[in-house]
C-alpha cells in the first residue's frame, strides 16, 4: 500500500485528485471519474500515445501533451474539455473514421436500424456498424457518443483488403482496423510472442505476420489476446461473431489441462458463447491457450451432447426415461459379483466426482475396481511419473528460477500459458535448456538445445544428471557432449533451478526411466519440479483414492494390490459389468459383457455402450478440482445441463439410493465437500502440500 507521501496531488478539470506517483493523467482521471477518451491504452499495455485522442492542456506546458503518456506531477492543473481541446479531439476522430466504415455512427436513424434490423448484419463485408460483428461493444462507438460526433468531415476510404478467413479461430478484417497497434503490442509486450508487426508504411500500413507468411507459419499461439484488445471489429471470433453482448460471465477454472487456468465463461440467453481469460495473477495471469480461449463454447454446446438416458435394443441406442435408467443399472449391479465389476473414470474429472465414484465402487457395489484412464494413459511410466509430484513446486518457482529446465515440452497450444512465463524469465535473464528430440516452439528461445534421437534421450538425461554431479564424467552420448557440459554448468551454478515436464515422452517404452531420471536429475540440481500433466484434474484423482490402491487423502488402500490383481483393465479376465465416466467405450468393449457409460458425448461406436447416463459439462456443475501445484480451485456452474443430464457425482448417488444404499443422500456438492473434508486431511485449506505417492500398481500392456 503507498504512503502518503507515495501520492501526488494534482487538479483535473476542477477538481482535486490524489494518485501513487508515477501515475499518469489518463490513469489519474479514470481514479477520479473523469473521462477523457482514448482508442490506443489499454491497462495491460505500456503507455504508447498513438491515436492522439487522449490529448489535454496542462497549465504551463507547451502544446497538448497525450495523458496517457503523461506522468503526473504535483500541484498539476490539468484541463480535458476545453474548446480548443475538444476541436482537435473531434478533427483527430474525423480522421481516424476517415478509413473506418462508419457511416452508421452518424445516422439519425440508427437507433431504430438497430433495434428493428438485427438480421442485416450478417453479410460478407461490413460497411457499417449495424453490419458489423461488434456493433454496440464498439469503442469508435462508445467515444463517438461521447465526444459528439454529428457530422463527418472527409470523405470515407475504403481499403478494399480482402477479409481474412483462412485460419482458425477468428477473422481479421482489416478494413476496419484504425492501427491503434494494441494487438501488436500486447502480442510483443504480453504474450511476447511477436507473431504479428505493423507492415508496409503510410496509408498500406497493415497488420500481420511479417514476409507475408500465414498466422500459422509466423508462430501464432492463437492465444486471442489479440481479439480481446481490439477496439473495433477487425478481429473477430467464428464461433461467436454474430452473437452480440453476453448477458453475464462467470469465473471458472478451465479443465482443459492440469495448470488450472482461470476463465470468464461468457453466458447468453442461458448458452455459453465464449471465454476470456480471468486475471488469476497466482496462476494464468491474464492469459490463456487456444483450447480455454476458442474451444470450450464448440465443445459444450455441440449438438452431439447426449440429453437423454438410453438402451441399446435391438443394435440401437434408444431413448428411456431417467426412472428406467436408474432401474436397469440398479438390476443389473444388484446380480453383478464385485469381482466382476469395474469402473474407470476420466481424469478430468472433479474432486467431489472422484470421491464419490470411489465410494460408490467400494461401499455400494463392494468392489475395490475403480481406476481413470491416466494409468492407460501413461503406461509403465505412470508410477514414476505421479512420483514427481512428490517433489513438485509451484509457478511462483518457475517466477523466480535463474535456470528452467524443459523436458519434453513444447509450449505452442497446449499449456501456452506456460510459454509466456518462459519468454518472460527470458527477458528477466533467466536461462532456458530444452530436451526434446524434435523441433518445437522452445528451440527458438532456448540458451541450450538438447535434441538427441527420440531412442537416445534416456541416455541424455542420465549424462546430464552425472555431468552436474561430476564435471568431466564420462558420457554415453559423446555427439552431444559439447552441448551438454554447458548445460550441466548453467545447471550446476544456478541459484534456483526449475524442471518442467511435458508429455513428448509419455508413450515413450523408456517412459518410466526417464521420468525416475528427471526425479534424479532434479536431486542432483537441487531443482523444483513442475509436472505438466495433460488431464484436468490428475492430482484430484489421487487425492480422492480413485485407484484401487489408494484411498481418499492419496494413503494406501490395499498395499498388497498389484497390477496383475487388478480385474479392471486385465486384458485376460472378462468383467459383467463396466461404468465408465466420461470415457469412450470402444477400447473396452470386449471387456465386460454390459457397459455402462456415463458421459457427456456419445460414444464414437453407437454400439460400444449398453446404457447410457447423460452428464454435466464442467461448465454445468458446482465443484473442485486441483491443479499441478496441489491448489484447490473452484469449478462453478455457468449454465444449467442440457435435458436428464446431472453431474457425474449426482448421477451415482442417485443410483446408489436405487440400490437401496442409504449413505448417499447429498442434497448439495457443498454435502460431499463437507464428507470429503471430514477424511481427506487440508481438502479446503487452499493448497494441500505434496506428499509422498503410496505404492502403486505399474501398468502392463493393454489389449
Amino acid at each position: 500500500m503507498n504512503s502518503p507521501h507515495d501520492n501526488i496531488q494534482l487538479t483535473i478539470d476542477s477538481q482535486p485528485v490524489e494518485v501513487p506517483r508515477g501515475s499518469t493523467i489518463l490513469k489519474a482521471a479514470e481514479t477520479a471519474g473523469i473521462y477523457i477518451p482514448t482508442l490506443c491504452a489499454h491497462k495491460e499495455l505500456t503507455p504508447y500515445g498513438g491515436c492522439r485522442m487522449c490529448i489535454v492542456e496542462v497549465e504551463g506546458m507547451r502544446g497538448f501533451p497525450t495523458s496517457c503518456t503523461t506522468p503526473v506531477e504535483a500541484g498539476m492543473i490539468v484541463r480535458t474539455q476545453t474548446a480548443q481541446i475538444q476541436s482537435i479531439r473531434n478533427e483527430i476522430f474525423n480522421l481516424i473514421l476517415s478509413e473506418h466504415p462508419c457511416s452508421c455512427l452518424i445516422c439519425n436513424e440508427k437507433d431504430e436500424c438497430q433495434k428493428y434490423s438485427p438480421t442485416i448484419r450478417k453479410v460478407g463485408v461490413i460497411t457499417g456498424c449495424r453490419f458489423c460483428p461488434n456493433d454496440t461493444q464498439c469503442e469508435l462507438q462508445e467515444v463517438a457518443d461521447k465526444i459528439g460526433v454529428t457530422e463527418l468531415n472527409y470523405p470515407i476510404y475504403y481499403r478494399n483488403l480482402p477479409v481474412e478467413k483462412g485460419d482458425p479461430f477468428y477473422d481479421r478484417d482489416y478494413n476496419l482496423c484504425i492501427l491503434c497497434g494494441r494487438c501488436v503490442r500486447i502480442c510483443q509486450e504480453v504474450r511476447t510472442a511477436n507473431a504479428i508487426a505493423f507492415k508496409q508504411r503510410g496509408r498500406h500500413t497493415v497488420i500481420g505476420p511479417a514476409f507475408g507468411r500465414t498466422h500459422l507459419e509466423a508462430g501464432c499461439e492463437f492465444c486471442g489476446a489479440c481479439v480481446s484488445v481490439c477496439p473495433t471489429g477487425a478481429l473477430s471470433e467464428k464461433t461467436r461473431k454474430w452473437r452480440g453482448k453476453e448477458n453475464r460471465a462467470v469465473t471458472t477454472t478451465c479443465l482443459l489441462c492440469g495448470i488450472g487456468c482461470q476463465i470468464k465463461v461468457l453466458v447468453k440467453q442461458g448458452e455459453v458463447m465464449g471465454t476470456l481469460p480471468a486475471e488469476a495473477p497466482e496462476l494464468n495471469n491474464g492469459q490463456l491457450c487456444v483450447k480455454g480461449r476458442f474451444c470450450i463454447p464448440e465443445a459444450v454446446n455441440t449438438y452431439k451432447r447426449v440429453k437423454r438416458y438410453q438402451k441399446l435394443e435391438d443394435g440401437v441406442l434408444v431413448d428411456i426415461t431417467p426412472e428406467e435408467g436408474m432401474t436397469l443399472a440398479a438390476e443389473k449391479l444388484a446380480t453383478c459379483k464385485p469381482e466382476s465389476f469395474g469402473l474407470i473414470i476420466s481424469p478430468d474429472s472433479t474432486n467431489e466426482d472422484f470421491y464419490v465414484a470411489q465410494k460408490f465402487v467400494r461401499e455400494a457395489v463392494g468392489s475395490n475396481h475403480i481406476d481413470t484412464s491416466a494409468r492407460r494413459y501413461y503406461g509403465a511410466g505412470f508410477v514414476d511419473y505421479l512420483k514427481l509430484f512428490s517433489i513438485g513446486g509451484v509457478l511462483d518457482d518457475l517466477r523466480r528460477a535463474s535456470v528452467v529446465v524443459a523436458v519434453g515440452l513444447d509450449t505452442r497450444y497446449g499449456r501456452s500459458v506456460m510459454g509466456v512465463e518462459l519468454r518472460r524469465a527470458l527477458h528477466r535473464g533467466a536461462l532456458i535448456v530444452t530436451i526434446h528430440p524434435r523441433r518445437h516452439n522452445l528451440s527458438v528461445i532456448a540458451d541450450i538445445w538438447l535434441n538427441p534421437p527420440s531412442e537416445a534421450v534416456l541416455n541424455s538425461l542420465e549424462d546430464l544428471t552425472a555431468l552436474i554431479d561430476k564435471p568431466g564424467a564420462r558420457v554415453t552420448t559423446p555427439e552431444t557432449k559439447d552441448k551438454l557440459d554447458k548445460a550441466a554448468a548453467i545447471i550446476r551454478e544456478a541459484d534456483s533451478t526449475v524442471i518442467l515436464v511435458g508429455s513428448e515422452f509419455t508413450h515413450d517404452s523408456d517412459s518410466g526411466r526417464i521420468y525416475a531420471t528427471i526425479g534424479k536429475l532434479a536431486k542432483a540440481a537441487g531443482a523444483r519440479i513442475l509436472p505438466l500433466p495433460a488431464a484436468g484434474n490428475l492430482v484430484g484423482s489421487i487425492r480422492m483414492g480413485a485407484y484401487v490402491e489408494l484411498s481418499p487423502g492419496g494413503g494406501p488402500k490395499n498395499k498388497k494390490a498389484t497390477w496383475s490383481s487388478l480385474d479392471l483393465l486385465s486384458a485376460g479376465k472378462k468383467l459383467d459389468v463396466l461404468y465408465l465416466i466420461g470415457e469412450d467405450p470402444a477400447p473396452y468393449r470386449a471387456m465386460a459383457d454390459f457397459i455402462i457409460l456415463q458421459n457427456s458425448y456419445p460414444a464414437e461406436n453407437a454400439q460400444a455402450a449398453d446404457l447410457v447416463f447423460p452428464a454435466a459439462a464442467f461448465t454445468e456443475s458446482e465443484g473442485t478440482t486441483f491443479n499441478q501445484e496441489g491448489r484447490l480451485l473452484g469449478i462453478h456452474k455457468c449454465v444449467d445441463p442440457p435435458g436428464n443430464a446431472l453431474p457425474d457425482w449426482q448421477i451415482l448417488s442417485c443410483l446408489a439410493n436405487r440400490m437401496g444404499k442409504t449413505d448417499f443422500g447429498y442434497a448439495t456438492v457443498e454435502d460431499v465437500q463437507a464428507e470429503i473434508g471430514s477424511v481427506v486431511k487440508g481438502f479446503g485449506d487452499g493448497r494441500i502440500e505434496p506428499l509422498p505417492i503410496a505404492p502403486m500398481a505399474a501398468a502392463s500392456e493393454i489389449g
